[in-house]
């Protein structure tokens, strides 16, 4: 199950999962032994999906829904570190598509990738 803004969407074939920790200001490494001192802040997660094979349509829904209504989506996917599904708030990063015309005037889109980073 993915969606989004609580759409049901085509199942990405592929995902990477990616959790940042976001550090204070008064983090680093000193300057006198060089000890590290890191204060996390938050932990945001980046997603990036892909899709193989879709529909001319499919794809067409994806990337209305990722990218032209608007860059902050409601997603809903699988999420490897709580062990479920949730829902959070996300931006889209870039989006890019392949697709091919056949001799017989069908239209596939043989791969689609999106990046979705936690705000």
């Amino acid at each position: 199950m993915f969606k989004i803004n609580g759409i049901e969407m085509s199942s990405p074939t592929g995902c990477t999962w990616q959790l940042s920790d976001l550090s204070s200001d008064e983090s680093g490494r000193s300057t006198r032994d060089g000890s590290m001192s890191k204060d996390i802040i938050a932990q945001k997660r980046t997603l990036s999906f892909t899709w193989t094979m879709l529909s001319w349509v499919e794809a067409s829904k994806l990337a209305n829904f990722c990218k032209n209504k608007g860059a902050v989506v409601m997603l809903t996917y699988p999420d490897i570190m709580s062990g479920g599904y949730m829902t959070g708030r996300f931006y889209t990063g870039d989006m890019s598509a392949d697709y091919s015309f056949w001799t017989d005037g069908t239209q596939r889109v043989t791969n689609v990738s999106c990046s979705f980073i936690e705000m």
